[in-house]
């Protein structure tokens, strides 16, 4: 049989796309309407730039559910996923911006995308010189787009309308490939998912309110906490607080956040653990060992001033925020020194658990690496020796040793790129450095001109449109995103 080409690009099934995009659009849709509502309820403040956009995206969204019916299906394929994953959140950062300026928060289109993007990727890097001045309706969807980009807006999607038959590709596609399918159904895992997600959340906040915040704050930073975020309703984050016992809730609920959902569903079920334990054992070891070793730097820096109780409390909470990617600060990094500055930069790479909120490249991820390094000395003095990738009781196939090996090389590559163009931007060494590896990593604070007690106000534009791409490609690990700027997905199918 001889093939044809059909069309002039990739030939996407609309009918399965449309339906996941309208889907997002509607959870952003039903999120403004929850702002709305807020502000209404704060005296108005703020109501129009979040009812209008609600009141457009809300039946756009049921009117294209309704319309994908009369698409004409095709096969399912990988490209199906990746572009309707890229595009779904890429639509949730374009319609998340309109509040931003609608109530002038910022005036300018690159500096509204970048902020939304920053929220529903999770990575906490702002633009907003003074929190305290917005209105609670603004502060409230900052903190709910991350909340939302948490565990994946695609994911409750997918929890909620598995009937597009997408959601296996869907699944792959914006969750971490080494996330385990907690049930044989990929709609049920995700909602289980989202189930510890809302238990998570529920428990930040009243151990927030507990510790001594007010409800609406409690309220923001339980969601920013768990979806490990960073967003804060204080412009000097929880600093502002400066309270041991919110700051010890802090590293609680970012190290819970952090940790294999599939842990979670595991010790709930009575099952094996040992397949995540690992991981989990080796997240918090590291975070342990970070912790000693900034307390260490900090103590030998001769501090006089402060106690050693105050350098751990410090070690302990920013090694904590850094490695889990949710980005909120209590110290200036600015002031630590360069051995601190290089704990904390490892730290962004390193990230939390498989399968979690966190960004980085995973812990599991970082164990394999060893492993495969170790394997290879090995392998010099024993050619001919069969060695299997694992750990504990979790067996590895080669094709899992490529995809990590793959994956690090793209992280590094990407970052070197991005701080490169930082450069070129007119950045300085240590700014565009940190700065490639915070949003690369979706950590957020950075150092130098990005630095904790800073923003990223001092991007020029064309930084803000670079890092917006970046961001998403750190929130789906980089694959899906460059999947589409190849130039075998623009080939057109073949039939």
């Amino acid at each position: 049989m001889r093939l044809r080409r059909t069309g002039f690009g990739p030939q996407l099934n609309w009918r399965l796309i449309i339906p996941i995009l309208a889907g997002v659009l509607l959870a952003v849709s039903l999120g403004l309407g929850v702002c709305a509502v807020a502000a209404a309820l704060d005296g108005g403040e703020g109501l129009v730039a979040f009812a209008i956009p609600g009141a457009i995206a809300l039946p756009v969204s049921l009117l294209a559910l309704r319309s994908a019916r009369l698409l004409r299906s095709m096969p399912l394929r990988p490209r199906d996923g990746f572009f309707a994953v890229t595009m779904a959140w890429v639509l949730a950062a374009a319609v998340g911006m309109a509040p931003f300026l609608l109530y002038g928060t910022f005036d300018r289109p690159v500096d509204a995308f970048f902020e939304s993007m920053a929220g529903f990727t999770t990575t906490g890097a702002t633009l907003i010189d003074d929190v305290e001045a917005q209105p609670d309706a603004i502060l409230l969807w900052r903190s709910l787009s991350q909340w939302l980009g948490g565990v994946g807006i695609v994911v409750l999607v997918v929890a909620i309308a598995p009937a597009t038959g997408l959601a296996t590709k869907l699944f792959a596609a914006e969750t971490s490939r080494l996330t385990d399918r907690l049930t044989p159904r990929i709609a049920d895992t995700a909602k289980i998912i989202w189930g510890i997600y809302l238990v998570l959340t529920t428990g930040a906040l009243v151990a927030y309110m507990a510790a001594g915040m007010g409800p609406f704050d409690a309220l923001n930073h339980g969601m920013t906490t768990v979806a490990t975020g960073g967003f804060s309703t204080k412009t000097a984050s929880l600093g502002a607080f400066d309270s041991t016992a919110i700051e010890i809730v802090a590293i609680v609920f970012m190290l819970a956040g952090g940790v294999n959902f599939a842990f979670y569903w595991r010790a709930i079920r009575g099952r094996d653990i040992w397949p995540q334990a690992a991981e989990v054992r080796a997240y918090l070891l590291i975070v342990t060992a970070a912790t000693a070793l900034l307390t260490l730097t900090l103590v030998l820096a001769q501090n006089e001033t402060r106690s050693l109780g105050l350098e751990i409390r410090d070690a302990a909470f920013s090694a904590t925020s850094i490695m889990t990617s949710t980005g909120y600060t209590t110290a200036d990094f600015a002031e630590w020194n360069d051995t601190a500055l290089l704990i904390l930069l490892g730290l962004m790479f390193v990230g939390g658990c498989a399968g979690s909120t966190s960004g980085g490249m995973k812990v599991i991820r970082i164990m394999l690496l060893g492993k495969t390094a170790s394997q290879e000395v090995q392998r010099q003095l024993q050619p001919r020796a069969v060695q299997v990738l694992r750990t504990r009781r979790r067996v590895f196939g080669e094709d899992v040793r490529r995809a990590v090996l793959g994956l690090f090389l793209l992280y590094m590559a990407l970052t070197a790129a991005t701080a490169l163009a930082l450069l070129v931007c007119g950045m300085d060494l240590l700014s565009a450095t940190s700065g490639a590896a915070a949003t690369v990593n979706i950590v957020g604070p950075a150092f130098g001109d990005l630095g904790a007690s800073d923003n990223y106000a001092a991007l020029p534009d064309a930084a803000r449109w670079l890092l917006s791409v970046v961001m998403l490609a750190g929130r789906l690990e980089i694959f899906t995103v460059l999947v589409l700027l190849t130039p075998a997905f623009w080939r057109p199918s073949i039939a």
